[in-house]
């Protein structure tokens, strides 16, 4: 549910994350109670810690009353930006009982993000012409992917996740498997095995013998 977001804050931060603590529930869709592990949440927040000591929170709901409510602060020690969001125009109503925006937020996707979809595809288009890398690379992807794998994660289990945790789980499945990633630069160094490959070896039967 919060994969973007959890992908916003490490682009935010211009950092790896170190590891994630999460929490869900469900409040609005108790039909979906039923469902196994984070498809059960409709509400969800979530804790990263990044090194420095800088910390990003995501609160994630699938319903919102007011519209399509997406918006992001990043605090520092010499000010603030946020990024609020984004309205079908820039009128304002003054009155005796009430101040703000004339009209709710734009209340889907496709509205709210046109101008992104327009700027990601041609960056994708320029890409392919030009033969030149695209902004978001494939690791950006797998990257976000273990990011929320690990939350999921940390709400079953209620307890801090490292993210070399999930690399350990999900893609050491083989001896081989892990050595080859623990050399390579897929993953950032935070998110890399930690596991000693031999470890992972099934002893030899016949030496055994």
């Amino acid at each position: 549910m919060a994969v973007h977001d959890l992908d916003m804050t490490r682009f935010l931060v211009g950092e790896d994350p170190i590891d994630i603590l999460s929490v869900g529930s469900c409040h609005i869709d108790k039909s979906i109670e039923v469902l196994d592990g984070s498809e059960a949440f409709d509400t969800a927040a979530c804790i990263l810690r990044y090194p420095n000591g800088v910390q990003a929170m995501v609160d994630v709901c699938r319903q919102s009353s007011y519209g399509y409510d997406q918006r992001a602060e990043v605090l520092g020690t010499k000010g603030m930006i946020a990024t609020d969001n984004v309205y079908p125009n820039t009128a304002r109503l003054f009155k005796t009982d009430f101040t703000g925006n004339a009209d709710m937020p734009y209340d889907f996707f496709l509205q709210r993000y046109n101008e992104a979809y327009v700027t990601e595809t041609i960056a994708f288009c320029e890409s392919l012409v030009n033969d030149s890398p695209v902004p978001c690379t494939g690791e950006d992807g797998l990257v976000a992917l273990i990011m929320s794998i690990a939350a999921d994660k940390s709400a079953a289990e209620n307890r801090w996740v490292k993210f070399n945790e999930i690399i350990d789980q999900v893609y050491c499945s083989s001896p081989t498997q892990c050595e080859l990633l623990i050399g390579s630069d897929v993953f950032p160094e935070g998110f890399r095995p930690v596991s000693k490959p031999k470890e992972l070896l099934v002893p030899d039967v016949d030496s055994k013998k």
